[in-house]
């Protein structure tokens, strides 16, 4: 089976970007899974995900009551928020993925969403806050012993 973890995020607004970065600390630390980032959002995310079986999502969030680096996974109940699951043309990443379905393509089983919190506050620059940055280590730990988690018994329970 394939696996690709995809870091979504805007290379240039700050910690917006916190999903590309975190892509980059724990690529080679999931055994098999591929990993790769984007900064597109909507139907262009077809050419990235269709070929693989799994899917891991990490992303920049906002919420209302939101703590600067908490970490949140994010289940098709609780969607709202991330910044880059959406897009200008009203598609989510949990709709894109049924549209491919419908459209009959081979489509990854989704696993995790990662909405990472930044904030309401989006400013220009390449690096993250100085605030994010030294909880980014943290915050990718923990979702790599998440998706240890996931991945194996995902794999256990469709390996008949």
């Amino acid at each position: 089976m394939k696996t690709l973890i995809l870091g979504m995020g805007n290379p240039i607004l700050s910690d917006d970007g916190v999903g590309l970065l975190a892509v980059e600390k724990l690529r080679y630390r999931i055994p098999r899974a591929d990993v790769a980032s984007s900064a597109m959002i909507g139907l262009t995310l077809f050419d990235l995900i269709i070929g693989y079986d799994t899917l891991f999502i990490i992303d920049a969030m906002t919420t209302r009551n939101g703590k600067l680096g908490e970490l949140k996974k994010i289940g098709e109940d609780d969607r709202h928020g991330t910044l880059h699951l959406f897009s200008s043309h009203g598609i989510n990443i949990f709709e894109l993925m049924e549209l491919g379905v419908r459209c009959g393509y081979d489509m990854p089983q989704l696993l995790a969403v990662y909405g990472i919190e930044i904030g309401n506050e989006v400013a220009f620059g390449e690096a993250l806050s100085p605030a994010l940055n030294k909880k980014l280590s943290a915050i990718v730990e923990e979702i790599i012993d998440d998706i240890n988690i996931v991945l194996p018994a995902f794999f256990a329970m469709n390996s008949h």
